[in-house]
């Protein structure tokens, strides 16, 4: 299986004075596989966005090294070929919007990167069209809500044709209903586009439909697999101040109090299905 990503060693320290070293990711060594949907969870401060940023170069490792489809992050030979591959979609849509037209835009980021107008022009309309926007191509971004500002700055990253998309904490700043627009295009890229998609999050239930969850605790990886065998380590994630699904929490109480539950329960359409049983 192909590597879209893959951290060695990788360690990152902020020097915040001449005499201050900090210590923010320590000895990372992950590999992700093309068409994943991989999820990455931790409190603040715990190294999830200096992660991120990681992986299409905007930081470079202090020690050990990080290859996007083979290429590595401080070859700056390969730094516009890299963030092609790997496009950087930020919490605050508001940073990564650039025009006065939702259609232009989109088409900012192709342009940059030379590519024909003929073609532009059907990268844009493809890229509104798998984030549903199709209809607000010639609106003013200020005029759009949280959740559709989200949905253009992550079609401007899908019109440069990415293999990956990395999204830090992309819902935030929204509404329940925007996250709800945000994650519904994030599945939709993943499972209908085959697009790699690596979600940074602090919602647990953002990510029970991940393939791999990471979860993050002072610079570190201190788990790493499934959501069910993630959010089974309840005892875990609240030492380390992360909470779990609410269904899943259910299930705990549930279990404390004398009924077999299982205790991988993620949804509530599991929840539902087992009660019925």
């Amino acid at each position: 299986m192909e590597h879209v990503i893959n951290t060695q060693n990788l360690s990152f320290e902020y020097h915040a004075e001449e005499q201050t070293r900090h210590l923010v990711l320590k000895d990372i060594n992950l590999q992700f596989e093309k068409g994943q949907f991989i999820g990455i969870i931790g409190h603040n401060g715990s190294g999830k966005s200096t992660l991120a940023k990681h992986f299409n170069a905007l930081l470079l490792p202090t020690e050990g090294k990080v290859y996007v489809k083979g290429m590595d992050t401080k070859d700056t030979n390969h730094l516009w070929d890299i963030r092609q591959a790997a496009g950087l979609v930020f919490q605050n849509p508001d940073n990564q919007i650039v025009a006065a037209i939702v259609e232009e835009d989109v088409a900012f980021g192709p342009e940059n990167l030379g590519i024909p107008p003929d073609e532009i022009r059907e990268r844009v309309e493809y890229a509104l069209k798998a984030v549903g926007m199709w209809e607000y191509k010639d609106y003013p971004p200020h005029m759009l809500s949280g959740g559709q500002k989200q949905r253009v700055a992550i079609a401007g990253i899908i019109a440069m044709k990415p293999e990956c998309i990395i999204l830090d904490e992309p819902t935030a700043m929204l509404d329940p209903i925007g996250r709800r627009e945000v994650i519904s295009t994030i599945k939709k890229l993943n499972k209908e586009d085959g697009i790699t998609v690596i979600l940074i999050t602090h919602f647990m239930e953002e990510v029970v439909d991940a393939d791999r969850v990471i979860v993050m605790d002072d610079g570190k990886v201190v788990l790493d697999g499934t959501p069910k065998e993630v959010f089974k380590e309840v005892t875990l994630l609240k030492k380390i101040g992360l909470s779990v699904p609410q269904v899943t929490e259910l299930a705990h109480q549930l279990k404390r109090e004398g009924f077999d539950v299982p205790l991988d329960i993620l949804t509530v359409e599991e929840m539902v299905e087992f009660l019925c049983r």
